[in-house]
């Protein structure tokens, strides 16, 4: 069981990386076409979502892949909704301090996202993708 978690923990670590490089690629690509900050995030989140739960179904917890995946996918919607608002509250309130300076704008992303991911992962385990 220990161990099977663990392997779980890694699998979603990876995954979140993936999710990581998708979200914060886009927000950088919109931020270098002169998109607003917070819009730009508020662009880059449902798409990172998508590839996550896709990830995640098939890679992470696919000993639930037989569940419906409509199911799975609002479940999965409504925990990031929720890692996500905390990650994008800490993302605010950074660059509300700190200023909107292109490293200022990556800390708070990577230290929003970080806090997240634990939100994340708990409900994508217990939620999401229950048995």
């Amino acid at each position: 069981m220990r161990s099977e978690l663990l392997a779980q923990i890694l699998r979603f670590g990876v995954v979140g990386g993936v999710g990581f490089v998708v979200d914060g690629g886009l927000l950088w690509l919109l931020l270098a076409n002169g998109f607003d900050p917070y819009l730009a995030r508020a662009l880059s989140f449902p798409i990172a979502v998508v590839v996550t739960w896709a990830l995640n179904r098939n890679w992470t917890f696919r000993e639930t892949r037989d569940a419906s995946s409509e199911g799975q996918f609002r479940r999965y919607f409504g925990v990031q909704v929720v890692g996500t608002l905390s990650n994008y509250a800490i993302y605010s309130l950074v660059i509300s301090m700190f200023g909107t300076a292109g490293t200022t704008v990556f800390w708070a992303f990577a230290f929003g996202s970080f806090v997240g991911s634990f939100i994340n992962f708990c409900g994508a385990r217990f939620l999401a993708f229950r048995a």
